[in-house]
């Protein structure tokens, strides 16, 4: 049984974990085996997550109010917990207090961590389709209006990983890797993929191309390892540098 944590429980740079319920939360769920479809991070008072507006600071109850139960995780590195003197919460801080000030530069919506998790598992093609197409329609959307996606998970890594490598959590892509692989043959065209890989690279390389970044292939290749780009809410969960302390309790 989760140890109940009470909001007021909460330290700087904790990593909240959430079980939400809706259809595009329960599906991300199922695709990537574990029960957490969102994440956000704990800036010593406030909640600071990737929403649609762009990277926002709640209150917690506001944030947590619409998922069925939130964990709390936090940060271990070599038997030091964050905010210790050899962890102190400082460089994790500003980079949190850095992404929140630019928040209107970016956005998220939960149809774009599905597309990605899709694009590493063999799925019926009328789903993958949809699911593809939908998060294309919207990266289209904020690209228009010169905003930058970015996942929920993607800012809670950044924020860690950005800080230095002894603050930055282990991450393993090992679906990322095998995709990349199989896409991105030497020599490969699109011509020459099936239907379902053809989809997946078109879809990823709109996804390089929202995310500014030089080229596909930079993007990509980059994710062979632990690119914030495809870490999701179940990546940091497995991470064996977070650590579980428990249960949000309900105001």
């Amino acid at each position: 049984m989760a140890k109940d944590i009470a909001f007021s429980e909460l330290c700087s740079c904790d990593l909240l974990l959430y079980h939400g319920d809706s259809p595009v939360s329960q599906l991300i769920q199922w695709f990537s085996g574990s029960e957490y479809s969102h994440a956000s991070i704990y800036d010593g008072s406030l909640v600071v997550e990737a929403l649609m507006e762009g990277v926002k600071k709640n209150d917690v109850a506001v944030s947590v109010a619409d998922s069925v139960y939130v964990d709390v995780w936090r940060l271990k590195k070599e038997g030091h917990l964050i905010g210790s003197p050899q962890l102190p919460y400082g460089p994790v801080l500003d980079l949190v207090v850095t992404y929140a000030a630019e928040g209107g530069r970016y956005a998220y919506e939960e149809l774009l961590l599905l597309a990605l998790l899709c694009t590493t598992r063999r799925l019926p093609l009328p789903f993958l389709r949809w699911a593809l197409d939908s998060a294309a329609s919207w990266l289209e959307e904020i690209v228009d209006e010169e905003r930058e996606p970015m996942t929920c998970s993607e800012l809670v890594f950044r924020c860690f990983s950005e800080a230095g490598a002894e603050y930055c959590p282990r991450i393993r892509g090992v679906d990322i890797r095998a995709k990349v692989e199989t896409l991105h043959a030497p020599g490969r065209a699109l011509r020459s993929m099936s239907e379902t890989d053809r989809a997946v690279a078109q879809f990823l390389n709109r996804y390089a191309t929202a995310k500014r970044k030089g080229s596909r292939d930079e993007l990509l290749m980059a994710a062979v390892e632990a690119d914030p780009n495809f870490v999701t809410p179940a990546d940091l969960k497995r991470s064996p540098d977070f650590t579980k302390i428990g249960r949000l309790q309900r105001p």
